[in-house]
């Protein structure tokens, strides 16, 4: 479906240090599609959806390096944009739809919000993260994919991180190992968050840390 190479170009993009572009892409490439999209229902509904929260992660991606606050005033507005898709969309337990492209993009209501906690925590904002989170409903979180409940776990758990919350921050790591633990095993991003977590010191949780550091093979 057309909106779907666009997707996957403006993470490319992003991931090749791109960020401004990426969003402005994005933008734009929802913009051109957006008629053609919205006649084609649900799955042309969640590709637009999908641009929209491609664009806001390329734009918090952006906004850390942007000395402009205006920078990251933007994240909000594409995430806005994708909700009003995903109450388009209707009712999201957060499973995967069977088929087409909202498998595909899995884009509904519960993928607004893990983005709005990735995003506030790619903008240091750490107390916004861990409120959506705790707005996203416990079922929905279950029905989603052991590894993007993984990938969301570190994402809050840097959030702990960021508020001073750094033993909850070491637990929700743990439970994310459990879910999925090549997510925190092997992701740069995930034993960059030990490795702070190492230095910032976890108070009671040390031993855990350090037990979670060996298995990430961080040396001492």
């Amino acid at each position: 479906m057309m909106g779907l190479a666009e997707c996957h170009l403006s993470v490319a993009m992003t991931h090749h240090g791109q960020a401004p572009a990426a969003t402005a892409f994005a933008v734009a490439a929802a913009g051109r599609l957006a008629s053609g999209l919205a006649a084609a229902g649900p799955d042309g509904l969640a590709v637009l959806g999908t641009l929209y929260l491609k664009a806001a992660m390329a734009q918090a991606g952006a906004a850390r390096c942007a000395p402009d606050i205006r920078a990251a005033t933007a994240v909000p507005v594409h995430l806005d944009q994708a909700d009003d898709y995903a109450a388009e969309l209707g009712d999201d337990d957060g499973a995967p739809a069977p088929f087409g492209a909202r498998r595909w993009t899995s884009f509904g209501a519960t993928n607004v919000g893990l983005y709005r906690v990735a995003a506030s925590v790619q903008l240091s904002e750490g107390e916004d993260a861990v409120t959506v989170a705790a707005e996203i409903r416990a079922a929905a979180r279950t029905a989603l994919p052991r590894e993007r409940r993984a990938h969301h776990l570190v994402d809050l758990a840097r959030a702990y991180q960021q508020v001073g919350r750094r033993e909850t921050a070491v637990d929700t790591l743990l439970e994310a190992e459990r879910e999925a633990k090549e997510e925190v095993l092997c992701r740069p991003r995930a034993k960059q968050l030990v490795d702070d977590l190492r230095i910032l010191g976890v108070d009671g949780a040390e031993r855990r840390l350090q037990a979670l550091a060996t298995r990430c093979g961080l040396a001492e």
